[in-house]
């Protein structure tokens, strides 16, 4: 039994006592939750595909805008590049809560586009407002709304639109009640990747099953590597990702920080990126984890990045995921191989949800090893499940 199985395998009141209710059982059901998202991706196909067709989708003459705040927002960067090349157009991922303050540079405003908002709640002061402002001064753009939980305002919102806008309600498993969002943000990237295979349904159903059998073969094997590390004593980490899997980093320095209220301090950034300047936050106290690329193009970068860290003693320790092990061992402290076989042949941009229960992991047990509460980590209450303190204000027209 590992780590991970024996924290679900605990009596109701020790769960209760240690906080943790809900986050672990919320990480395990991940790859269950994603077929299940496929699976209502792909009777919501037809309805999308009838939306972007509005705006000349697929097609270069409109834009798509991914947006949600924090986490949500994450989940934009995971597909923002797949999903752009699919549709033959660029998209962008812009945080709700740079569209309240900013909306001029959100959105086209000589042509069509579409806004994705994902949103765990829907509840979100920002969430709702971007739509808003989207709806009031961009009234060509058409909404497609990904949320986690189909009583929210924003689907009880977007169900006012007609067909300029299609909901997506993933299963309500995914409504995390846990202060991080785990399976609520991988779902909707698994979502969200579904919108770079609308004329290959099928061959998405297909890819997200195998990539639900990477993300068992992590849950089976990054626990114990997870307590291992967080048991050295890390007092920061770093992330490292390439394209989709840089969404993948953002979002696990996120869950690592939030998950330990701060006290331990994380950073995030691309191999190539770290090398201008924000390598010198790289202590010795620091963990780093590499989320290698199966491009061989792009994991020369990455893996000359690690070897230069190791040749200059970098870092308190490497932890490297990848599909396989094959010629990582030497480099790193600890190697996570979610596909050792080889059978899998999943395509990278197909690979943040896997990657990010590394992040997940050593956030619960990091959580856990500093005598905190991982469903409720924030002992001062400065973060909430949904945010909390937001004013809205009205826009001033300007002339």
């Amino acid at each position: 039994m590992n780590p991970l199985q024996r924290v679900l395998a605990l009596e109701a009141g020790e769960k209760a006592r240690l906080g943790i209710e809900a986050t672990p059982a919320e990480i395990a059901q991940q790859p269950e939750m994603w077929r299940d998202t496929a699976r209502r991706f792909a009777e919501s196909a037809p309805a999308m595909r009838a939306l972007l067709a509005q705006v000349g989708l697929p097609g270069a003459g409109a834009e798509v805008v991914f947006s949600g705040a924090g986490t949500s927002d994450f989940v934009g960067r995971c597909v923002q590049g797949p999903v752009g090349q699919a549709l033959g157009t660029r998209c962008l991922a812009i945080p709700t809560t740079d569209i309240v303050t900013h909306p001029q540079y959100a959105f086209p405003a000589d042509r069509p586009g579409v806004m994705v908002s994902f949103a765990r709640s829907g509840n979100s002061p920002e969430s709702l407002a971007a739509v808003e402002i989207a709806l009031a001064e961009r009234p060509s753009i058409r909404h497609l709304v990904i949320t986690c939980n189909g009583e929210g305002e924003l689907a009880t919102r977007a169900a006012t639109l007609d067909d300029w806008a299609v909901t997506l309600v993933l299963h309500p498993r995914t409504n995390d009640r846990g202060l991080a969002m785990t399976s609520s943000f991988s779902s909707m990237v698994v979502a969200g990747l579904g919108l770079a295979y609308l004329d290959r349904v099928e061959e998405y159903v297909a890819l997200v099953d195998q990539m639900a059998a990477a993300g068992e073969t992590m849950l089976a094997a990054m626990p114990e590597v997870a307590e291992r590390l967080v048991k050295r004593g890390p007092e920061r980490a770093c992330f490292l990702g390439s394209g989709s899997a840089y969404g993948a980093a953002v979002e696990s320095h996120l869950k690592l920080q939030e998950m330990t209220d701060g006290q331990l301090i994380c950073l995030c950034e691309t191999f190539l990126g770290i090398r201008h300047g924000p390598r010198a936050a790289i202590r010795g106290n620091t963990l780093v984890v590499c989320f290698v690329a199966s491009d061989p193009q792009v994991r020369r970068y990455e893996l000359d990045l690690i070897r230069s860290n190791r040749e200059q003693r970098v870092g308190m320790a490497h932890l490297i995921v990848a599909d396989r092990e094959t010629g990582l061992r030497e480099l790193a402290d600890e190697v996570i191989a979610f596909d050792p076989e080889g059978r899998l042949g999943l395509p990278d941009h197909m690979l943040a949800p896997v990657y990010t229960i590394a992040g997940q992991l050593l956030g619960l047990f990091a959580s856990l090893e500093r005598g905190l509460k991982p469903d409720a980590p924030s002992a001062g209450g400065v973060i909430h499940r949904v945010v909390q303190g937001v004013t809205i204000y009205p826009r001033e027209r300007r002339s």
